[in-house]
């Protein structure tokens, strides 16, 4: 079992957009950042990586072409074997944390939005947010992809849980809680009916009788008749 440096960069990274890549990295034992638009990461520099973004020659990158070339390369050159993974894992209520074993790999089998850009881990324990030190309270809420997080408390717990000293098996996860359906009258399950308002009962129309005049010709209601003569004709 390879062992995490004693001063290992601690690595905290969410699992793609909505973290819904979670189970995919525990079960492949690798996290992975998801850039679909570059390569095999070996052959790519910060001019390529900007110049993949869309940056020209001339041009200035923006602060998000700066930040998103600087995570990638990060992740394919900074990030160091028995460095420590903290995996974000909203559901589970911590970071699944493991051991960094390998080096950086492209795995042009998955889709790109299945994070082609890979490293393995042994993963080993979980991390609970409680556990985490008030002034990093707002780590669960990371936005970016991947930070390196340079607090030795921070370190100190993710070694613990490397040893298997603190936390819980990252692999016993509660299943996603489905949505709540209500059950109808009938008893089955299915969406709540809408109340609806009764719609206002329309007058029912009175038919009166009618009848042609033979001398106008025209049809009138019975009442307007003396006869077989209109009143207007009579």
């Amino acid at each position: 079992m390879l062992h995490a440096d004693e001063m290992a960069t601690i690595w905290v990274l969410r699992a793609g957009p909505k973290d819904r890549l979670v189970r995919s990295f525990l079960d492949d034992g690798e996290i992975g950042v998801a850039f679909p638009q570059f390569p095999d990461g070996h052959a790519v520099d910060r001019a390529k990586a900007l110049k993949i973004l869309g940056v020209g020659l001339d041009d200035e990158p923006t602060k998000h072409q700066e930040a998103d070339a600087a995570l990638f390369l990060s992740f394919v050159r900074r990030i160091r074997v028995a460095d420590v993974a903290l995996l974000l894992d909203p559901v589970a209520g911590g970071f699944a944390c493991g051991v960094v074993t390998g080096d950086y790999r492209y795995r042009g089998d998955l889709d790109g939005d299945r994070a082609q850009h890979r490293r393995p881990v042994d993963w080993r324990r979980r991390l609970p947010f409680t556990a985490l030190p008030a002034r990093l309270d707002h780590l669960p809420d990371q936005r970016s992809m991947l930070e390196d997080v340079p607090d030795g408390r921070l370190r100190d717990l993710a070694l613990q849980c490397c040893r298997g000293e603190l936390g819980e098996d990252p692999f016993d996860r509660p299943a996603a809680t489905p949505p709540r359906r209500r059950t109808t009258s009938s008893g089955g399950s299915g969406r709540p009916r809408a109340s609806r308002t009764p719609a206002p009962k329309r007058p029912s129309q009175v038919t009166r009788a009618e009848r042609r005049c033979t001398v106008c010709l025209v049809t009138k209601s019975e009442d307007l008749f003396d006869g077989d003569v209109c009143r207007d004709c009579a």
